[in-house]
């Protein structure tokens, strides 16, 4: 049994990285941050979807003026006031909850509140748990709205004494991409010292292209999708891309060199790419190209120990890989991933978790969870036989998906057209 889900987790991964690595070797053939604008999404080309130039910020900004977009009358949904307070964060909830769309006028006085609020902060956060007494870093939710609600109905809502770190990868994939990154937006306009966003390697167009989140906002808000997702855009630019937590424990969404400096890190563009969004620990020393993602690396326990003791810090917690448990430690206990989007390949494929950093010792506490109530009592045998069944119809997806080009190097592989390979 155990094997069968070994095998079948490494169905999922391979697929799911060669996607990335694929994004990857398009990024390395774009000139500068423009997207392509030859790729096609639903068939539609994207030059006038994300891919738009806009001449200036400044037109940017007139074309997203809440001001410019009136709610209609007969709107019901949930409503939101600038300035923003907790209430309003309940309103998207509930609003949320119940299925409803946010008006756009709200979308875009939420995204240009968090720019505001983003463009304030260093390239890496510093939280302080000396108020607080503790706490609580998420992994990545990837739209999966119902795992950021049980996280907020289980854990509390931020607040002065209950800090949350939420370590990217906030879209893609799940089907409430938009709803999980709003909440999470107007979380840090409401709590700027309360709730740190880290970037992931999702927080990009390119990526978001391909997993979903475009096509999500583009049948949202379709006629704003243009300035919308140059909008988002902007947003993901200004993520920090890492948090320290009382000067001992770093948080970034994939992982360090041994050349690691905190105070270059401090201070870098964010608006760049970085290999602390991308890459994966390894259990052998040393430290390699990622050639799984095509973006990365690969570091092992010695790089760990190396990054954290020029740093003097004493764990790095970083997320970006699913876990069946939900958190993970490696390199001697010095490197804890923590994942948070339950059901993550399918039904019972995994839990999600999240970790509080508790007392002055920084003790950590887990919490794992299942968001679907159904996928919560099914036995291991009933958890692998449907991960295995969600795998394999995975693989047969993609093998029909490049059907004529292996059907073309078969024929290669046979000239005489006898049915095997010779």
């Amino acid at each position: 049994m155990e094997l069968r889900q070994r095998y079948t987790w490494t169905i999922f991964q391979s697929i799911e990285y060669a996607g990335e690595l694929d994004q990857m070797k398009i990024r390395q053939s774009t000139v500068g941050r423009s997207l392509v604008s030859l790729r096609m999404v639903d068939g539609e080309r994207r030059d006038n979807l994300h891919s738009k130039m806009y001449s200036s910020q400044e037109d940017l900004k007139q074309l997203t003026d809440p001001q410019k977009v009136h709610v209609d009358i007969a709107y019901r949904g949930p409503h939101v006031s600038f300035p923003m307070g907790p209430n309003d964060i309940s309103n998207l909830i509930e609003g949320f909850k119940n299925k409803k769309l946010l008006h756009i006028h709200y979308v875009y006085g939420i995204l240009h509140e968090a720019i505001r609020v983003l463009r304030t902060l260093a390239s890496l956060n510093h939280a302080s748990t000396a108020v607080s007494g503790q706490i609580t870093v998420c992994g990545d939710l990837h739209g999966k709205l119902d795992d950021l609600l049980v996280i907020f109905h289980k854990n509390g809502m931020p607040s002065i004494d209950n800090p949350y770190v939420f370590n990217g990868d906030f879209v893609d994939r799940g089907k409430k991409s938009m709803e999980v990154l709003l909440i999470l937006l107007a979380c840090v306009v409401v709590n700027p010292h309360e709730v740190y966003l880290n970037r992931g390697n999702h927080e990009d167009p390119m990526m978001n292209a391909r997993y979903g989140f475009t096509r999500e906002v583009i049948a949202k808000y379709k006629m704003h999708a243009s300035p919308l997702l140059s909008l988002l855009a902007e947003v993901f630019s200004w993520l920090p891309v890492g948090t320290v937590i009382d000067n001992r424990v770093l948080v970034v969404h994939g992982g360090v060199t041994s050349q690691l400096d905190i105070g270059w890190l401090q201070g870098v563009d964010r608006h760049l790419m970085l290999d602390v969004l991308w890459s994966d620990p390894q259990n052998s020393p040393g430290y390699t190209p990622n050639t799984f993602r095509g973006g990365g690396c690969y570091f092992g326990p010695d790089v760990t120990a190396t990054a954290l003791r020029n740093n003097h810090l004493q764990l790095l917690i970083r997320s970006h890989e699913c876990k069946a448990d939900g958190y993970e430690y490696t390199h001697e206990g010095k490197c804890l991933t923590i994942f948070s989007a339950s059901n993550y390949y399918g039904p019972g494929s995994n839990r999600g978790a999240y970790v509080v950093l508790q007392g002055p010792e920084l003790r950590p506490h887990f919490v794992q969870f299942t968001a679907q109530t159904k996928t919560k009592y099914i036995s291991m045998r009933q958890r692998v036989g449907a991960l295995e069944a969600s795998a394999l119809a995975e693989l047969r997806n993609k093998i029909l998906a490049s059907k004529q080009v292996l059907t073309h190097e078969f024929k290669k592989c046979d000239p005489s057209r006898k049915g095997k390979d010779s």
